[in-house]
């Protein structure tokens, strides 16, 4: 019989943790009713699979809990996902929207204020920011695959526990701070039919719930993973902290996320990884 790893637990405790907030949004019954059946499912599974599978295969399972964690939050959110996916993948940056919720209005107020003072952007330096953005997708699995050739079993627990808890807290939060994404208000330094944009937004629209999360759970998950790969190996941490750093740069400039998501994100990131 095996003992449940530290990530196994955090996620045990996320999926219960869903399933009892699931009560308290404003979401449709019936979606509050799946989530809460999906979540319990989740945590059983979690807990199954810690007694029943080798650690080996256990820990590449991290990335299962963390896209679980992803999807289910945007399940509560009083508009449905289908809607949201509307607004981001059929509006045309500058069309009209509809007036934002109070706590976008404050999203949006905030980012204006900081790119009243932002230089311009060179187009090579938008170009390369918009590449920048697509490792948002590679850096967590690039990261763990390099400690789990190069460490124990433990760091590879530790690898996990710090991005899930970055990625929980940021996740966890979009039933109750509920936004679009500053892409459909705004039209990025790159014009929007550049290569590297229009492969964004595709992966963005059959990839993503459609809603934009506060802290960023991009950012927070990189900055975690990097983290830890720098408790692993100083140059390649060095290098992995880099990558986050543009990251972070790309989901401004690009428009993905407002700034403040962006430096709250980081902020988890290097939390959960102090904590873990």
């Amino acid at each position: 019989m095996h003992a449940p790893l530290i990530f196994e637990a955090l996620s045990t405790a996320f999926f219960v943790v869903m399933a009892a907030a699931a009560f308290l949004t404003r979401a449709p019954h019936h979606r509050r009713r799946r989530v809460a059946l999906l979540s319990v499912g989740g945590a059983a599974a979690v807990v199954a699979a810690s007694y029943m599978l080798p650690a080996d295969v256990r820990l590449w399972l991290g990335h299962v809990y963390l896209v679980a964690g992803y999807r289910l939050p945007a399940l509560l959110v009083p508009v449905g996902p289908a809607e949201a996916g509307r607004h981001v993948r059929g509006t045309d940056p500058g069309s009209r929207l509809p007036d934002p919720e109070p706590f976008e209005a404050w999203l949006i107020r905030t980012d204006e204020r900081w790119f009243r003072f932002r230089p311009a952007i060179p187009a090579w330096a938008a170009h390369v920011l918009e590449l920048s953005y697509l490792f948002c997708y590679l850096l967590v699995p690039a990261a763990f695959v390099f400690i789990w050739m190069a460490a124990s079993a433990g760091a590879a627990d530790r690898f996990w526990a710090a991005v899930l808890l970055a990625g929980f807290a940021c996740y966890g939060l979009l039933p109750w701070l509920v936004s679009r994404p500053p892409r459909i208000r705004y039209v990025a330094p790159v014009a929007s039919a550049a290569g590297i944009r229009r492969l964004n937004l595709y992966i963005l629209g059959r990839a993503s719930h459609g809603f934009n999360t506060f802290p960023s759970g991009h950012v927070a998950v990189s900055v975690a993973a990097a983290l830890e790969v720098f408790s692993v190996s100083t140059s390649a941490g060095l290098a992995a902290l880099i990558v986050a750093l543009a990251i972070a740069a790309g989901a401004v400039a690009g428009r993905y996320h407002y700034v403040i998501d962006v430096v709250v994100g980081g902020a988890v990131g290097a939390a959960a990884w102090l904590l873990t």
